[in-house]
């Protein structure tokens, strides 16, 4: 049985931020020594998504606008 999303369900949104983070923040691990402007790209990128959940948070709660 397969469970179906909507791409713009607020638990979708959130499951996607959530990935996208740790998908960084691995990149930040993996990248710390060898390739530092990598690595403060990823760090830079797990900010940027923070804020904009931040601002978000409505969305992220389902709530409509």
């Amino acid at each position: 049985m397969s469970v179906k999303m909507s791409t713009s369900s607020p638990e979708a949104v959130k499951k996607l931020l959530e990935n996208m983070q740790a998908d960084l923040r691995s990149l930040s691990m993996e990248c710390k020594k060898k390739f530092p402007p990598v690595k403060e790209a990823a760090e830079s990128g797990i900010v940027k998504i923070k804020t904009i959940a931040a601002r978000n948070t409505d969305i992220l709660a389902g709530k409509s606008a």
